[in-house]
C-alpha cells in the first residue's frame, strides 16, 4: 500500500491536509520509522510516497454487536453502508422489529456517525431506496469520501452504494485519457465523476431530475469543468438510440438485466468496452446467456463478482468488447 513519508514536525499538517483531500486511508494505521511518520493512503498525493506493508486498524472487539443484549446479537447485521455520518442498515425479518436498539447501539459505537437509517429496498421509478431513520439525527444528505473524490447527495433523492468503491476505481483505472466515456444510468454520478477524474470525456444521464443537482454539485466538488464531463436528464431508452462510438459505456441499471444492452453496445463504438452490471443467482453463468444475446456483435472478456446481493444473489459485473463489424440486430 503506498504511503506518504513526511517529518514527525510535519506529521500533523500532513494529516489535516490528506484528510481534507480525502486520500487519508482511514481503515489502516500510521507507521514510524526513525524521524518519520507514514500516513496509508487510498488515492494520489504528493510528496515522498513509499509502499508498506499496511496495518490495519482494530475494530473494538465484537463491535457495535456487544453492546446489545446477547438475545439480539445473533440477529444483528455485522455489516452495514457506511456514508460520512450515517450508517444504513438491512436488517432480516427477525430483526427488524428489534430496530431502534439495535440502531441506537451502532450510532453509539463510533463516534462520527449521527444518524442511521433503515433500509426496507430499492423502489420506485428512480431505483432509490426506501429509507427511515431509526436513531439520531433525521439528516440524510451526506458527504462521502472514496479514493480520494467528494460526493455529496441526498439518499432519499438519489441512489448511492460506497460498495461499489472498488468497481469504480477499477474502471477509473482502465481509462485512457481522452476516451469517450458514457453513464446513462449515472444519478449522483460516482462513476462518472471517477472516469472524469482520470481523463475521461464524460457523458452522464439520469432520467431522475434530482439527479442533476448532485451529479453537477460533485462536479464542482472535484473540481471537474463543463469541458471534460457533462450531464443530461434523460431515460436510457430515449437517449442511448442517438449516440455513437463512445470508447467505454457503464450499464449500472442491475435489476433490468440485459434490458438495455442492445442500444447500449450500439454507442460503442467498434472494439470498445462496455461494462454490463447484473444480478444473477449464485452459480449462475451469466455469461453464457449474455453471450447468446449479443449474437456475435460482442464478447465477454470476463466476469466478476462484485458483492453478494441477498442469500442466494450476487451483483457480477461483465466486462464486454465490442466487435468490430457493423452492428446486426441483437
Amino acid at each position: 500500500m503506498k504511503h506518504l513519508q513526511v517529518s514527525c514536525r510535519e506529521a500533523e499538517a500532513a494529516r489535516r491536509a490528506l484528510e481534507r483531500s480525502g486520500v487519508l486511508h482511514l481503515d489502516c494505521l500510521p507507521q514510524r520509522e526513525g524521524d518519520s511518520v507514514l500516513w496509508p493512503l487510498c488515492g494520489a498525493a504528493e510528496g515522498d510516497v513509499v509502499e508498506r506493508e499496511p496495518r490495519l486498524r482494530q475494530r473494538p472487539a465484537g463491535d457495535y454487536r456487544q453492546r446489545l443484549p446477547s438475545a439480539l446479537r445473533k440477529l444483528a447485521p455485522r455489516g452495514f453502508d457506511l456514508l460520512g455520518h450515517a450508517a444504513i442498515l438491512r436488517l432480516s425479518d427477525e430483526a427488524e422489529p428489534h430496530a431502534v436498539p439495535i440502531a441506537e447501539a451502532l450510532l453509539a459505537s463510533r463516534g462520527q456517525l449521527r444518524t442511521v437509517a433503515l433500509d426496507s429496498g430499492v423502489g420506485g421509478r428512480w431505483r432509490v431506496r426506501t429509507l427511515r431513520v431509526i436513531a439520531g439525527d433525521d439528516d440524510l444528505i451526506v458527504h462521502h469520501r472514496e479514493n480520494g473524490l467528494r460526493f455529496e447527495v441526498d439518499l432519499r433523492q438519489v441512489y448511492f452504494s460506497p460498495r461499489l468503491a472498488t468497481e469504480r476505481a477499477r474502471i477509473a483505472a482502465l481509462v485512457r485519457p481522452g476516451e469517450r466515456f458514457l453513464d446513462p444510468f449515472a444519478g449522483a454520478a460516482p462513476f462518472a465523476v471517477s472516469a472524469a477524474a482520470a481523463g475521461a470525456q464524460v457523458l452522464a444521464a439520469d432520467g431522475n431530475p434530482a439527479a442533476q443537482r448532485w451529479a453537477e454539485r460533485n462536479f464542482a466538488l472535484n473540481s471537474l469543468s463543463s469541458d471534460s464531463i457533462k450531464f443530461r436528464i434523460a431515460l436510457a431508452e430515449a437517449l442511448l438510440p442517438g449516440l455513437q462510438d463512445f470508447d467505454r459505456v457503464v450499464l449500472n441499471h442491475p435489476t433490468a438485466r440485459l434490458r438495455y444492452l442492445e442500444p447500449a453496445l450500439a454507442a460503442t463504438r467498434p472494439g470498445g468496452m462496455l461494462h454490463l452490471y447484473l444480478l444473477a443467482d449464485r452459480g449462475e453463468d451469466a455469461a453464457a446467456e449474455t453471450t447468446t444475446v449479443l449474437a456475435g456483435n460482442g464478447v465477454v472478456e470476463a466476469q466478476r463478482l462484485v458483492h453478494p446481493f441477498s442469500p442466494g444473489r450476487e451483483l457480477r459485473v461483465l466486462d464486454i468488447r465490442r466487435g468490430n463489424g457493423q452492428m446486426s440486430k441483437l
